[in-house]
Formats: structure tokens, sequence, C-alpha cells
């Protein structure tokens, strides 16, 4: 699905059956406003964005959709770009900007792109889902060696710093592996290695 937001009602129009003639399904909107109200962000698809709209903007709508973690991919499209504004809407999540007035195969380009984007980022999300259901099954306990198991701290160290039995060390580290579903400590480092760098990299906040 591709979502268009312009105030411009030939433009709307024109992206529309642009879209359509290329079989894709599309759904056309005056205002970001009314768009965040009618839409769900946490689907799938590709939005198409004008700049410059009375009320919120699309720098806006970027920002409110970048915040909420949506795996929405972005087009934007403005008459004026500014080296900042562009900054500024890539450390937002926009992965393209097309200035006015635009060819009509690049955009499709895009498009195309961005929807490959969002059904990645849909299953990524989905697959991170799916750990951290897997690591809430863990106790605080197991948790503790499942950490140091990470740091590549082997049972003897374990046992001392949690001041546990090996025996003990040995039954956690056999249910931290049943629980997340996996054979071997590597295996589960692998498991667990793009979640913790897409935290990491979620914490990070674009610059002002």
């Amino acid at each position: 699905m591709i979502y268009v937001v312009d105030d411009d009602a030939a433009v709307l129009s024109s992206l529309q059956a642009l879209f359509s003639a290329h079989n894709y399904q599309v759904q056309c909107y005056p205002s970001a406003e009314q768009f965040l109200r009618e839409i769900s962000i946490n689907r799938r698809g590709c939005v198409v964005t004008d700049v410059a709209m009375p009320g919120m903007s699309g720098v806006e709508l970027v920002r409110r959709l970048y915040e909420g973690k949506s795996p929405l991919s972005i087009v934007v499209v403005t008459g004026v770009a500014t080296v900042p504004m562009a900054v500024g809407l890539m450390e937002y999540g926009a992965f393209t900007l097309l200035e006015k007035p635009y060819d009509s195969q690049k955009l499709l380009q895009a498009v195309d792109r961005g929807l490959k984007i969002s059904d990645e980022q849909c299953e990524q999300s989905q697959r991170e889902q799916d750990i951290q259901r897997r690591l809430s099954q863990l106790t605080e306990e197991e948790r503790n060696v499942m950490d140091r198991l990470l740091a590549d701290k082997p049972n003897k160290s374990i046992s001392s710093e949690l001041h546990l039995s090996l025996r003990t060390v040995d039954r956690r580290r056999q249910s931290v592996l049943e629980k997340l579903g996996v054979g071997s400590v590597p295996e589960m480092a692998l498991l667990l290695g793009p979640l913790r760098s897409v935290e990491v990299s979620r914490q990070r906040t674009p610059a002002q």
C-alpha cells in the first residue's frame, strides 16, 4: 500500500493515477493530521509526503513516524530542499528526497524500494518480538548466567562471580539454551546479536 499525503488535490489525483496505473494500491490524504487519524503507523507500506502543508508539515509527519518506530518507509517530495532539511529528514528515517518537478520513473523506483524496505522492517520486528518472547521466559538468575556466557566467560568464572556451584551454573546454562531454542552459546550469541545491535541503534537520537 502507498499512502500519499499532500494538500494539493491535483497532486493527489495525479499520483493516485500514476501508482494505480502501475498496479499499486494507493490511498490519498489531504493532510498529515488526517493520515495519522485514519492509518495505524504499525502497518507496512510506503508514505509519499509533501513537506510544506498547512497544519502539520511533512517534516513533523516524518518525525512522528520515526518516534513511533513505524515500519512505514517514507519518500519526501518538496519544491524547495535545503541541506539541513535533507539531513534532518534522513535522520528521522526518510530514505529518499525528491525535488519538484520530479521524474515519475524515479518516484516509482523510490516507492518500489521503499515497499521492500518496509517489508524487511516488518519481518525484522517480528523476529525481535519472537526473541523478546523467548527472553521473557528466563528468570533473573538465568539472565545473570546468560550475560556472562555472552561475555565468553567459562563456567568456573561464572561460578565464582555468582557464588554458585558448577552444577548450578551448568543447570542454568542448559535452561537458558533450551528456553531460547538454541543448541550452543555461539548460536545464542548469533540469535541475540542483531537484537542488541538494534537496541543500541534505537537509543541514539537524531542530531539537533
